[in-house]
């Protein structure tokens, strides 16, 4: 599993080093935006809750009692909720706030305004400020922006936090090693391969990150990687792994 893990992830890294995907999926009916803003929200709030049913279901799927699937899935959504909930908020409001790294989108958006206003400065602004100054300014420039896709541009909008690390990459890549690591753990070993499929799910989102100008290489690649080793970590441990991924049968 671990020559899997890296694998993935050092494509991940050629991918957006070398091919330079920065803001490619930005275009209004663009098949490629479509993909990469989809692939954005499966690792939002809404579509990482799905993505946290899923594998608690696979999880509890293993359990040979009624009762048994009903203790699993319920520990594991709890323990996965807390889990992920915990590291974003110290991502957003320690690791972020620490080194305060402008978003590319952001940058985007100030280039074209007529107010001359500081990027810095604009961070200060309460939330729901910084959101209305953003849209006032995409309303006031329809040349650079009308080729946009009104999508990305609400996302760019909707995000009003800091750059490094990505919080949807490590979160993704986060929850894909935990479920990858259950994968292998569970299926016979002659299908192990299938733990692939989460990770190459991160992979598609840290690099949909860069794609839509959310986030640059540095971000998503520091992201990534944090998550990825913060669920080996966690899955190193016999307490935190079997709160998620219990492997003996619960009656």
């Amino acid at each position: 599993m671990l020559r899997i893990s890296i694998l993935v992830y050092a494509f991940l890294l050629c991918v957006v080093w070398l091919f330079y995907p920065e803001f490619t999926a930005c275009s209004r009916d663009s098949f490629w935006c479509l993909v990469c803003y989809w692939a954005t929200e499966s690792a939002g709030r809404i579509g990482t809750f799905y993505v946290v049913l899923g594998a608690c279901i696979f999880f509890a799927a293993s359990q040979p009692t009624i009762r048994g699937k009903a203790l699993v899935f319920i520990r594991s959504l709890l323990s996965l909720i807390v889990l992920l909930s915990l590291f974003a908020y110290l991502n957003e409001n320690l690791v972020k706030e620490s080194i305060r790294a402008s978003r590319p989108s952001h940058t985007f958006i100030v280039k074209h305004t007529k107010f001359n206003e500081k990027l810095d400065s604009i961070y200060t602004l309460a939330d729901n400020s910084k959101r209305a100054f953003f849209r006032d300014v995409i309303k006031a420039d329809t040349v650079a922006f009308g080729s946009i896709d009104p999508r990305i541009l609400n996302h760019w909008v909707e995000e009003t936090g800091y750059s490094f690390p990505s919080g949807h990459s490590f979160n993704a890549f986060l929850l894909a090693g935990i479920i990858a690591f259950g994968i292998f753990q569970t299926v016979p070993k002659g299908r192990r391969g299938l733990c692939a499929i989460p990770l190459i799910w991160a992979s598609l989102v840290a690099l949909s990150r860069v794609a839509v100008g959310a986030h640059t290489a540095w971000d998503v690649s520091v992201g990534s990687a944090m998550g990825l080793v913060l669920a080996y970590s966690l899955m190193s441990f016999r307490f935190t792994r079997d709160l998620i991924i219990p492997r003996k049968s619960i009656t």
